[in-house]
């Protein structure tokens, strides 16, 4: 399949399969594909995601029920400096993650595009830290439980009928010409969504570096010298002082842009050191790959 494109595949409910015979039909393929198991885990329930691990990656649903309250609840973040399979979660190598999917966005989902800003957060934290291979949301707005897909498609010559920012446009009488104009969400082209897929993979294999709970609503962080992140869940702009671990210089905050020319700019001297604002319910993020300028020492840039 690799041949013709196919660079992996999920198995929707692997759990209602013997673990052992699906072994042996995916032991007919190429193993260099990408591979996800969907078992949904539930308390005390006979089957469970380590008996599928050996097979391929397992989709890690107490993932976002572990995350989520996290950002729900102000005074939070600082607890998340080790999150992962300290929590109770599978190993980060065995576990794909996610916010919401197809199936929990409309039931058990505690953060979803409805959440606007916040969800947005979680995200940009979901893409940022090591644990877990990440699986990023795209879906279409909705008001009741068995709403079907638009009929409009997302792709309309050079347009898209996307949504655009992450608002928590819902479907009412004040936006239902919104909604029908760009019936579809597309979160993972919202601009800090999308460009923390380059961040991430800056970041690379590193673990998590100079963790940093400012207060209980504000944190940052690093990934190796290559990535480093800060989020914001309080309600007013955050006067961040960090320290940093990648090199000194100017980078874009590819939260809002990742165009060297034109971005917001965040600098970091020789120390470490960096001051910078960082929006309500929102981050800043820099990496190695987007820097706008080398360190100057004679002053800052003017941008």
């Amino acid at each position: 399949m690799g041949e013709i494109g196919i660079a992996g595949f999920r198995i929707d409910a692997a759990k209602h399969q013997d673990a052992g015979e699906l072994g042996q039909l995916l032991s007919r393929v190429n193993r260099s594909m990408f591979v996800f198991q969907e078992v949904i885990s539930g308390g005390g329930e006979a089957v469970t995601g380590s008996m599928y691990t050996s097979l391929g990656h397992v989709t890690e649903f107490d993932y976002a029920r572990k995350l989520a309250p996290n950002f729900q609840d102000e005074w939070h973040l600082g607890y998340l400096n080790n999150f992962g399979e300290s929590w109770g979660l599978m190993p980060t190598n065995d576990a794909v993650v996610f916010l919401d999917n197809h199936d929990t966005q409309r039931g058990e989902a505690q953060l979803t595009y409805k959440n606007g800003k916040l969800y947005e957060l979680a995200n940009i934290f979901m893409l940022a830290h090591p644990y877990g291979y990440p699986k990023v949301m795209s879906s279409y707005y909705f008001d009741n439980h068995d709403q079907g897909p638009p009929s409009r498609p997302v792709h309309q010559g050079s347009s898209l009928a996307c949504g655009g920012a992450a608002t928590a446009l819902l479907q009412s009488a004040t936006n239902t010409t919104a909604v029908l104009d760009t019936p579809w969400v597309c979160e993972h082209r919202w601009t800090a969504v999308a460009n923390m897929v380059a961040w991430r993979k800056s970041a690379g294999v590193n673990d998590v570096t100079k963790f940093q709970a400012v207060g209980g609503d504000t944190i940052g962080f690093c990934r190796g010298s290559a990535a480093c992140v800060a989020l914001n869940r309080g309600h007013s702009s955050w006067a961040a002082s960090l320290k940093f671990t990648v090199p000194a210089g100017h980078y874009c905050d590819i939260t809002q842009s990742d165009d060297p020319s034109s971005c917001p700019s965040v600098e970091v001297a020789p120390d470490g050191s960096a001051m910078f604002e960082v929006p309500p319910l929102g981050a800043v993020a820099v990496h190695v790959g987007k820097m706008k300028k080398s360190y100057v020492a004679a002053g800052p840039m003017i941008v």
